[in-house]
């Protein structure tokens, strides 16, 4: 039998993707600023010597796309090795009759991280953004400082591909929660609808330098928590739903 909140959870990781992209901004908008200042000063160049101006005013945009197609096809990537690795749990789980309480515990993991990333379990507060955390990152890595600044688009593929392996709370409780689906294309399906999601602000941000309002980044972090939990919420009623061996 399908499951009936399968194109829900579809869904619901796309909606994830919009409001993660909002922890996205605090973790990495210092870093996306740098690299569209970077594609301003190309663009600028090109723009001022006659060159193309037409194809170089476009260009920001563009390259906006293959960096967002890079850090796409590596959640995808990821998502594909959670299912298989969720599958062959899964599948031991079903010999030793462990199938429902292993889906509960994923859903109450990333239901409790959420909820303690809000603040609202005693003694426990988990942070999933941690300020500049991207661009200290590349500041440790000159190659991928250079990368930034790199010409062409393939740089700009590479360059999304390599951030989407960077450390990200939200992709891990992401993953998490795919890793329970029914195959390992299913958990990469679900994690394209995730980057998806992410798409809108990040472009924002990269294409208008910044202009987002501070009081949307600062408050970034509590959002994304929040949808974590939720996400949390529909876990668990989906591992309580679904009949083992479904």
């Amino acid at each position: 039998m399908s499951d009936p909140l399968q194109p829900v959870l579809f869904g619901s990781l796309f909606v994830a993707g919009l409001a993660a992209s909002l922890h996205c901004l605090a973790m990495c908008g210092p870093l996306l600023i740098a690299f569209s200042k970077a594609l301003d000063s190309t663009q600028g160049s090109e723009v001022r010597s006659g060159r193309g101006s037409r194809a170089a005013m476009l260009r920001p945009a563009a390259d906006a796309l293959y960096y967002h197609a890079g850090r796409i096809w590596t959640y995808g990537l990821l998502g594909f090795a959670a299912g298989w690795a969720g599958s062959r749990f899964r599948l031991g789980a079903a010999v030793l009759g462990w199938q429902r309480p292993l889906a509960v515990f994923a859903s109450l993991l990333v239901l409790l991280s959420g909820l303690a990333a809000l603040g609202w379990i005693p003694g426990l507060r988990l942070t999933f953004a941690l300020p500049n955390a991207c661009l200290d990152s590349v500041q440790q890595r000159p190659w991928l400082a250079a990368l930034i600044t790199a010409p062409g688009r393939s740089a700009r593929l590479l360059l999304g591909a390599v951030m989407g392996l960077l450390p990200c709370g939200m992709v891990y409780a992401m993953l998490v929660l795919v890793a329970t689906m029914p195959t390992p294309l299913h958990s990469a399906l679900g994690m394209l609808c995730f980057g998806a999601g992410t798409v809108p602000a990040l472009s924002l941000l990269m294409l208008g330098g910044g202009a987002l309002p501070k009081w949307l980044r600062a408050r970034s972090p509590r959002l994304a928590a929040a949808l974590l939990v939720g996400v949390g919420v529909l876990m668990l009623a989906r591992s309580l739903l679904i009949k083992p061996g479904m």
